[in-house]
């Protein structure tokens, strides 16, 4: 799967998924923790750019 953005539009992704992380979700959406959209964030900021140094999304993040 291919998709073109600019980085105007990750930006709004971007923001949203921080948003997200902090209302209270029901239902099915309660399954969307923190965890999974953290790794969600990740996934796609290292598609955008790519580094050796960064989390590729697919490992959970270390605690805080």
């Amino acid at each position: 799967m291919n998709f073109e953005l600019t980085m105007e539009e990750f930006t709004i992704i971007q923001n949203a998924l921080h948003y997200y992380k902090h209302v209270e979700k029901r239902g099915h959406f309660a399954q969307y923790d923190v965890e999974r959209i953290n790794r969600l964030r990740d996934k796609l900021s290292y598609q955008l750019i790519p580094s050796p140094n960064s989390k590729d999304g697919t490992v959970p993040s270390p605690p805080r």
